[in-house]
């Protein structure tokens, strides 16, 4: 109420800029960045919390498939920060069971705290149609944690896998015109396949070929082009468990690290 108040009254509402559409009335919400940084819609009354600390921008005028509000990507500051896509609605009340309380995050509703409220961005959405969600976007488990390494969707040139729970980042071939994931599964790990497309300057393949398509686990050439290493994460979790022999000892360097001893199955929580 407090937040509808000044959204409303104060003049911020009035400084703020239009950035996304409204699902319920279809009408364009304006964008609050003063912290903590939100989303104000006039016709409905409604405000909505965004992630702190980073920029917010509109995402290709996607929409989300289960409330129709356009989504945003985030983005954290410096060059290990990560970016993700958002629906604005799901992020302040979380469609799946559960997804409210991962991290140890409260709800809006239950927050004594502006800003405060942390859901459901896509990277932990389990809907099966979304193409932004987990289930579209996710690759292998995290080495690290019990979480899910989704691809970032706006990191090229310089592509990279981050975990949907952790810090970790893994590094991709860098230069490729384009990364993307498929519906196939290795028959080995049951890790997703990925469809990379080099540079014709400077693909590994052979005969000047430049697509490629394999599992970053089992793949002996993709497996030689990643690197693991630690970057900003969205979400702090106090001592967090690591899977037995996924430690920082199992990726040493370039190339190192996704052995076939790991268990890359996909970590699907609350789904």
């Amino acid at each position: 109420m407090d937040a509808l108040f000044e959204a409303q009254f104060s003049p911020l509402a009035n400084t703020g800029r239009v950035l996304s559409k409204c699902g319920k009335c279809l009408r364009y919400m304006k964008y609050i960045s003063s912290q903590p940084s939100r989303l104000y819609c006039g016709t409905c009354e409604e405000v909505y919390f965004l992630p702190q600390k980073g920029t917010i921008k509109l995402y290709k005028e996607l929409t989300c498939p289960l409330d129709n509000f356009e989504l945003l990507i985030f983005s954290m500051a410096g060059p290990e920060g990560k970016s993700f896509p958002l629906c604005p609605y799901c992020y302040n009340n979380p469609p799946f069971e559960g997804v409210d309380t991962l991290f140890d995050a409260a709800r809006t509703s239950g927050s004594n705290k502006l800003g405060k409220g942390a859901g459901m961005p896509c990277f932990l959405c389990p809907h099966p149609s979304c193409r932004h969600s987990v289930i579209a976007q996710g690759v292998c488990a995290c080495p690290e944690c019990s979480g899910t390494l989704v691809l970032d969707p706006v990191s090229a040139p310089k592509w990279r896998l981050y975990c949907n729970m952790c810090s970790c980042l893994v590094l991709l071939p860098h230069g490729a015109h384009r990364i993307a994931t498929t519906r196939e599964r290795c028959p080995d790990c049951d890790s997703t396949i990925i469809e990379v497309d080099f540079n014709k300057n400077s693909t590994p393949l052979e005969d000047g070929a430049t697509l490629h398509v394999g599992c970053i686990l089992c793949d002996d050439l993709l497996h030689s082009l990643v690197e693991v290493k630690h970057g900003k994460s969205f979400f702090k979790r106090a001592g967090r468990a690591r899977r037995r022999g996924a430690g920082r000892n199992a990726f040493r360097g370039r190339g190192r690290g996704f052995g076939k001893e790991l268990d890359p199955k996909m970590s699907f929580l609350y789904f």
